[in-house]
């Protein structure tokens, strides 16, 4: 994969995290506690992102366990919700990645007038390939873990 491509599609999965987390602000979610008096305004149904000291939903409220360690993608089809794709992420888990990788380099030829050194060790003009796969690492990127809940 592209590295610069890499750094975008994690700039746009940022974005639509901040992005989500801001609308969670908006709504003074993050803020509920267990105690909290229930939000009779919010429908049935509805996902949100609670942060609290206990980590429990408020009244009214239950845990979605099924989103736990995941990051959450909006759907337009219908079919599609539900899916899940690989293994959710444990507490606190920065989870190692790596990627494979091709590159090819098109050396052309130079003439040097004169030149009668003794390396015979240039490199010659040809194409030289190389792939493989990069050492596994973290993603580095900040991240706050909340609870999530889905109201009754």
């Amino acid at each position: 994969m592209n590295p610069r491509l890499h750094r975008r599609s994690f700039g746009w999965i940022s974005t639509v995290v901040l992005a989500g987390l801001a609308l969670v602000a908006v709504l003074r979610l993050p803020h509920a506690t267990a105690g909290d008096p229930d939000t009779t305004d919010v429908p049935p149904g509805t996902v949100a992102f609670f942060g609290s000291a206990d980590s429990r939903c408020p009244r009214g409220w239950r845990s979605l366990s099924d989103g736990a360690g995941r990051l959450l993608v909006a759907v337009t089809a219908a079919d599609a919700v539900g899916k899940t794709v690989g293994k959710p992420l444990a507490d606190q888990e920065d989870r190692t990645h790596q990627h494979a990788y091709s590159a090819s380099v098109d050396l052309p030829h130079k003439s040097i007038s004169a030149a009668d050194g003794p390396n015979r060790q240039g490199a010659a003009a040809k194409k030289y390939e190389s792939q493989g796969q990069s050492e596994p690492a973290p993603s580095g990127l900040p991240f706050v873990q909340l609870a999530l809940c889905e109201k009754l």
